[in-house]
C-alpha cells in the first residue's frame, strides 16, 4: 500500500504530527510545495493549518488519489476545515468520512501533548486498516 503524508509549511505543529504518524506507518511526511501529484497513492494524508492548501488540492485527481484523509490543527476554530472538505467534494476526490483535528490552546505553543500523538498514530492506522480490509 502507498500512503503518503504531506503538510502545510507554517505550522511546526503539524509537521510533528505528520512526522510521527509516518514513522508508524513506515514512510516519510514532506512539505507539500515538493509532492509530485503525478504519481498514484493509496492513501494522501494532508496535514494543514493554514491557506496554502487550497492551490495544493486543485492540483490533484482522482485518477492518482485513491483515497484522501485530513488533519487539522485549530487555535480558535476550525471552519478552514469545513472549507477543505467542501473544497475535496467539489473537486470529486475521494475523501475518507473520518477526519483527524486536535485543538491547540495558546498555553501548549511550547510542546505538542502527547495524546495528541497518540490520537494521531490511531488515526493514520484505522485509515490503512479501512482501505487495506473494505477498499
Amino acid at each position: 500500500m502507498k500512503i503518503d503524508i504531506v503538510y502545510t509549511t507554517k505550522s511546526k505543529y503539524i509537521k510533528c504530527v505528520a512526522d510521527e504518524m509516518a514513522r508508524w506507518v513506515k514512510t516519510h511526511a514532506q512539505d507539500l510545495n515538493y509532492y509530485h501529484s503525478d504519481h498514484v497513492v493509496d492513501l494522501l494524508v494532508i496535514g494543514f493549518d493554514d491557506k496554502q492548501l487550497f492551490e495544493f488540492i486543485q492540483s490533484l485527481n482522482r485518477q492518482n488519489v485513491k483515497n484522501v484523509a485530513l488533519i487539522n490543527c485549530f487555535f480558535t476554530n476550525n471552519k478552514r476545515l469545513m472549507k477543505v472538505i467542501h473544497l475535496c467534494q467539489n473537486k470529486q476526490l475521494p475523501l475518507m468520512r473520518e477526519q483527524y483535528t486536535f485543538k491547540m490552546s495558546f498555553e501548549q505553543r511550547k510542546e505538542i501533548n502527547p495524546t495528541i500523538i497518540d490520537n494521531a498514530r490511531l488515526y493514520i492506522e484505522d485509515m490503512v486498516n479501512v482501505i487495506r480490509d473494505y477498499y
